[in-house]
């Protein structure tokens, strides 16, 4: 893998073409992790909302008409 990165380093001509791939990388990484936090982010409430509505249920003793309906 250093070798690859040290021939793609030497072949170019210019480091403009570096550069652009570089912002282009971070850009990628950017967008990832903001994706990645929101869509945990849902995750995380929606299982909160099951855990309380599980606690509800278990402390009423009684579980929604709907649990039980195939």
């Amino acid at each position: 893998m250093g070798t690859a990165l040290r021939k793609f380093f030497r072949e170019e001509d210019s480091g403009q073409a570096t550069v652009e791939y570089i912002l282009l990388l971070s850009f990628c990484v950017v967008l990832a992790v903001a994706l990645t936090r929101g869509i945990l982010g849902a995750l995380d409430r929606g299982v909160l909302r099951l855990g309380g509505q599980l606690e509800k249920d278990l402390k009423s003793g009684r579980a929604p008409l709907g649990v039980w309906s195939n």
